[in-house]
């Protein structure tokens, strides 16, 4: 064999369908046949993202969508049209002979770029998903001028969305959550590690706690959301915790080697998927919550009711009723309900949500839902643009001024805020979508629906195998689904090209996936 000679992957042009996709497998390589009327083109096999399958993804007009987080690439070339995935797809020369689509395992070289922005300097207060998207998005059209991130956290930025999830199901390095080894390095990036103290939109500064003013020509505000902490009394104890860190993480996770019971305080995502890993773990786990159905008001009874019974199956106890006060001396005893309930724990999560950070920006009111408001561009002043929790921002497939923490969205932000340094004039019309893994199941969750009207529910949410799609003003501007992705996926696509059916043609029957 010449060792010389490229590797290559060969496929029956029959087998990849016209408009569709086939994976094409030689010894341990892999690559994705894609097939349309323009040719056959070949690219990765996995996801940049987290390496899901992209033979299981769903092509949508001309894009093709990851299967597990909904990250999206132009069928035409790889690039990339939609986070969370922050690179292209690596693609491949093919040739056909024959009867036979063949691939060259030789990457075709990306095409250079150069920006033509006038801005010689980017400041990005903040280091989570909004700032790593801007940054990447910057060196990846090309930006040649300097970055700086500022950020209070020592470590350098990580995928926040595992921390709640395999992160806590065993002892785990922290270095497996770093989105890379050296983002600064990578992305000749200036990382300034500190507090601001304030933010002047004005005059495009951030102050710091030690005194020093940093500027820039251009300035992109993520300061992102804290954990809140209710009043009650004990939460000063050794072992109450919150999860919204990297360390936070580590810190439970260390907690979790030597404890045997965790009572979670709330039933939102963040509890219930720490709940299922920590049960995964091998502790006994206790969710308090308000709430007698988790999710009743945000996914209605059925879904919630479906979700609740699943993670009771695998263990998860759950105690309706409010939190009187954490009990214990030199560590944790117990939680005490307002109802005269004792729930003996070793660790308590408290996972009650979390605020955005607005109070250092300087000159602006917070709206009623704590954001800053902004219009569509989302500037607040000239050169100046906001990203991520604390926005306030017209969202565009509900006609209604939202304040969104999803991790995907922020970084839709920091990927319009990096485009419009670099010239781009166009309003932000990503579409918000989400993921949570809730033991061993995926839901997903796209658009917004705030005070929706009514649900229309395919499928059985008893077995966590169905779509709801939520109308408002006779208009279906959400969806959640478990094991529905081609219906789900469609749906998403629809809704981000305005094109999503009625609810009558929905609860007809229509086939999302054929309208794409």
């Amino acid at each position: 064999m010449d060792q010389d000679k490229p590797r290559e992957i060969r496929l029956a042009l029959d087998a990849i369908p016209l408009g569709g996709k086939a994976e094409g497998k030689a010894g341990e390589d892999t690559v994705l046949f894609v097939r349309d009327t323009d040719g056959v083109r070949a690219f990765q096999a996995k996801c940049p993202h987290l390496g899901a399958p992209l033979a299981k993804g769903e092509i949508c007009g001309g894009r093709l969508y990851c299967p597990w987080h909904k990250a999206a690439f132009a069928l035409a070339d790889g690039s990339l049209e939609e986070p969370p995935a922050l690179e292209p797809l690596t693609r491949y020369p093919v040739r056909i002979e024959g009867d036979e689509a063949v691939a060259t395992l030789t990457p075709e070289p990306a095409s250079a770029k150069r920006a033509g922005s006038t801005i010689g300097k980017v400041l990005i207060v903040g280091t989570g998903a909004a700032a790593v998207a801007c940054v990447t998005t910057l060196r990846r059209d090309g930006f040649p001028g300097a970055i700086t991130m500022v950020g209070r956290e020592v470590s350098p930025p990580y995928d926040r969305t595992k921390l709640s999830k395999q992160f806590l199901a065993k002892p785990t390095p922290p270095e497996k959550t770093l989105l890379e080894p050296d983002f600064a390095a990578a992305h000749r990036v200036e990382r300034i590690q500190g507090e601001a103290t304030r933010i002047d939109p004005a005059a495009r500064s951030v102050t710091l706690a030690d005194g020093r003013v940093l500027t820039g020509d251009a300035l992109v505000i993520a300061t992102g959301s804290r954990a809140v902490v209710p009043d009650f009394g004990g939460t000063d104890l050794p072992g109450v915790m919150t999860l919204r860190s990297l360390d936070d993480a580590v810190r439970l996770s260390d907690a979790a080697e030597r404890a045997k019971r965790v009572v979670v305080i709330g039933a939102g995502f963040i509890g219930l998927e720490a709940a299922a890993f920590l049960t995964k773990r091998g502790l006994s786990v206790t969710v308090l919550s308000r709430e007698a159905v988790p999710f009743a008001k945000r996914f209605g009874e059925a879904v919630g009711a479906g979700l609740k019974r699943y993670h009771e199956g695998n263990g998860v106890t759950f105690v309706t009723g409010q939190v009187a006060r954490i009990t214990g001396t030199e560590s944790i005893e117990a939680v005490e309900t307002e109802a005269g309930m004792r729930l003996p724990a070793d660790i308590v999560l408290i996972g009650a949500g979390a605020a955005p950070e607005t109070a250092l920006v300087a000159g602006v009111e917070p709206d009623q839902q704590g954001g800053l408001p902004v219009g569509s561009d989302l500037k607040i002043a000239d050169g100046v643009w906001i990203a991520g929790d604390i926005a306030a921002f017209p969202e565009r497939g509900s006609g209604l001024t939202a304040r969104i923490e999803h991790w995907r969205l922020a970084q839709q932000h920091g990927t319009h805020a990096a485009k419009a340094i670099l010239g781009a004039t166009g309003a932000f019309s990503g579409v918000p979508f989400f993921w949570s893994n809730q033991g061993d199941k995926r839901l997903d969750y796209s658009g917004y629906a705030p005070g929706f009207d009514r649900i229309i529910l395919q499928g059985d949410p008893a077995e966590l195998d169905f779509i709801a799609y939520y109308v408002r003003e006779n208009r279906a501007v959400a969806a959640c689904s478990i094991g529905r992705n081609p219906a789900f996926t469609a749906f998403l696509h629809l809704l981000g090209e305005d094109r999503v059916p009625s609810p009558e043609a929905i609860e007809a029957g229509a086939d999302l996936p054929a309208l794409v």
